[in-house]
């Protein structure tokens, strides 16, 4: 009797296929955080880059004037020098002054940063909101963007609907109340204009006594309009309360009433700290903890920062408050270690 020879049919079995499956599976959650990791170093260096880029824009402008810009102008903006002539008032419709401010350090440095195109369109004569400059604060301008921020398109959605966001300010100054509640030390002379980029005054390089390569000059606020804190988007009232109305629930979001687009006056940052997840004002976190006006970033463990000599700094979250507030402040005698 003939034995009846069967051929096997070519291809996987099931149990063949499911092993492969499996070993695809794993070899992607291997390799997917190593990919991820990569990207985000892409991300973190590009960001890097930006600062450098407005690092020297400052410089450039301090080789074109002698001094730095301030960080937002309250007078002439054809005259970098000058910084409290003819100021222009808006009314309140409830009849009380409104917002004298021209512009932001941003706008100062838009030529050095190949955009004159926009400054030279800028009305002078007019706050940063006014209708005449609309079409100039709604250009995203690709330099004042963290790529490491979630969101494409972002824009203010409270003081100037439209305008379009920056995740970089200027360290203006630490308040008073972050050197006294916090530090438990009094408030250093004339510490609202402790800050390389000042509100309404301009420094010269001569006027960093601390060192440039010891001063802040810009850092991270980055994920405007939306508030960010350590645990993601600022969404529910049990999150806490932020004070000095700097946080509102406005169409669905809670969202910074201040400093969102790249040419708002008030993205300067005058370092209040926070508690822990951003909780209140006034707290020992400086970095990471939420990003009304405060420093902010979405890179791992830390922020980087443009200090007074134009070098970009990746500065860790559990640097030491105290070092912290030495270093945003230009003159303040402070001796500062490693950091």
């Amino acid at each position: 009797m003939k034995a009846i020879l069967r051929k096997r049919k070519s291809g996987f079995t099931l149990i063949e296929l499911l092993v492969v499956i499996a070993i695809i599976a794993i070899l992607i959650a291997l390799l997917l955080p190593a990919v991820q990791q990569a990207r985000e170093a892409a991300r973190r260096s590009q960001c890097k880059n930006n600062l450098k880029q407005l690092g020297l824009a400052l410089y450039n402008y301090e080789s074109a004037f002698s001094t730095f810009p301030p960080s937002r102008l309250l007078g002439d903006i054809n005259n970098p020098n000058v910084s409290s002539s003819g100021k222009y008032s808006l009314t309140n419709a409830d009849g009380s002054a409104g917002d004298t401010t021209f512009c932001s350090w941003t706008i100062l440095a838009l030529p050095y940063l190949d955009q004159s195109n926009i400054y030279n369109k800028y009305n002078t004569n007019a706050p940063w909101f006014d209708t005449s400059n609309r079409v100039m604060i709604e250009t995203q301008i690709p330099v004042m963007l963290c790529p490491s921020v979630p969101g494409d398109n972002r824009r203010d959605a409270y003081h100037a609907p439209g305008a379009a966001a920056g995740d970089y300010g200027s360290i203006n100054e630490v308040k008073k109340k972050f050197w006294t509640k916090v530090l438990g030390v009094a408030e250093p002379p004339d510490s609202a204009k402790a800050g390389i980029l000042s509100k309404g005054q301009n420094n010269r390089i001569r006027d960093v006594t601390d060192g440039t390569s010891n001063t802040f000059m810009l850092g991270e606020a980055g994920g405007h309009p939306v508030v960010y804190n350590a645990k993601g988007i600022w969404n529910s009232t049990d999150q806490g309360n932020y004070a000095d109305d700097k946080v509102v629930l406005y169409g669905g979001n809670y969202v910074t009433t201040d400093g969102t687009g790249w040419a708002d006056p008030d993205a300067g940052l005058s370092i209040n700290g926070a508690l822990k997840n951003g909780y209140d004002t006034y707290g020992p976190y400086v970095i990471n903890e939420i990003n009304a006006s405060e420093i902010f970033s979405f890179h791992v463990g830390g922020a980087q920062f443009v200090m007074g000599d134009g070098s970009v700094r990746f500065v860790s979250q559990n640097i030491d408050r105290r070092l912290f507030a030495y270093v945003c402040t230009r003159a303040g005698g402070e001796t500062v270690g490693e950091f």
